[in-house]
């Protein structure tokens, strides 16, 4: 054994990463339903790394970083760059419409839900948004203590 162990949550999300990824009218595989599954089981935005590391080894790192990519693409994943300009996933829904907290001690990031980043915006005429990312930067509670 590697060391490495699927996120036990993640089995409970193989069903609606099933479902999500059959939306698109891609095929469903093995790859793609389990790295989705540890996205949708995951309570923070992970790196590639995360995210290698939670998987069975059979499914290897390029493989990893592909679907990710893939994720992203068909907008069931995205994504946000770290000051240490490493990209974290997380599962696009449409519930994720918040801001998300960078501890600069610890790298990790949060999802801070009482912060909306659903409200309209007034931008200047012909432009037209497709995302808002907030980040907030400090310390987690954890670094603090």
């Amino acid at each position: 054994m590697s060391g490495r162990a699927v996120l036990p949550a993640a089995a409970d999300s193989l069903g609606p990463a099933r479902e999500l990824i059959a939306r698109t009218g891609a095929r469903v595989t093995a790859a793609r339903l389990r790295v989705l599954a540890t996205l949708i089981a995951a309570q923070r935005p992970l790196s590639h790394l995360d995210v290698v590391e939670s998987l069975d080894p059979a499914i290897d790192r390029v493989t990893v970083y592909r679907v990710l990519e893939w994720l992203t693409d068909e907008a069931l994943a995205h994504k946000l760059a770290g000051d240490d300009r490493v990209w974290r996933f997380s599962v696009a829904t449409v519930q994720h419409r918040h801001a998300h907290f960078h501890c600069r001690v610890c790298g990790r990031f949060y999802c801070i839900e009482s912060f909306r980043t659903d409200l309209p915006v007034t931008l200047p005429q012909g432009f037209a948004a497709e995302a808002l990312e907030i980040t907030i930067k400090g310390v987690c509670a954890d670094c603090r203590a």
